[in-house]
């Protein structure tokens, strides 16, 4: 299988996830992931509003909140002739 050239330069990628401290039915824990997405991932305003957000998010006392930010490389993959 042909492989493409990688890119050189990786896009950004943020991602948040919040964990209820609440279970449900007792047993079970509510969690909700959030990916960050944009024409634009490389611009220094993506950062500020993400870290906004993941600020909004972790005021809540209900939500133990952790996130990531993560650089991501692609290559097309092309079928063999």
């Amino acid at each position: 299988m042909p492989y493409g050239t990688p890119e050189t330069s990786g896009v950004r990628a943020y991602t948040a996830r919040a964990v209820s401290k609440e279970q449900i039915g007792g047993e079970y824990r509510l969690t909700v992931t959030c990916r960050a997405e944009t024409d634009n991932m490389m611009a220094p305003e993506v950062e500020v509003l993400f870290q906004k957000f993941l600020d909004t998010l972790s005021a809540s006392p209900d939500f133990t909140v952790t996130a990531q930010r993560t650089t991501e490389y692609a290559e097309d993959v092309t079928p063999t002739a």
